[in-house]
């Protein structure tokens, strides 16, 4: 029963990731974590939400040397061994081809 599970949530992973190689797809992805991570500061979500975006399109050698942080850390930080400052997630965003903006919220927030 734990297998078929585990079968099935490794299944899904590889379906989200197969669909984050999608450029549209993944700014919409990126763009709802983000969201999400203000509204419950969340940040192991957050940061599987990039690392789901990271393995749809390099590996994590690749994104490091693009990231300009070592390998070993982007996966301590994958793992939630480790939580990033905001310029290495700033780093990871914009090495996959993001940026970020900032839009003042509703008066009624």
């Amino acid at each position: 029963m734990q297998e078929r599970l585990v079968n099935k949530m490794r299944n899904y992973q590889d379906a989200l990731i197969e669909s984050l190689k999608d450029p549209e797809e993944a700014e919409a992805y990126l763009n709802a974590s983000l969201e999400a991570y203000m509204d419950d500061n969340d940040a192991q979500a957050l940061m599987l939400a990039l690392e789901h975006l990271a393995r749809a399109k390099y590996s994590i050698t690749e994104l490091a040397e693009k990231a300009g942080v070592k390998r070993q850390h982007l996966y301590k930080i994958f793992d939630n061994e480790s939580i990033p400052g905001f310029n290495v997630i700033f780093s990871i965003i914009n090495s996959l081809g993001f940026t970020i903006e900032v839009k003042r919220k509703s008066k009624s927030a």
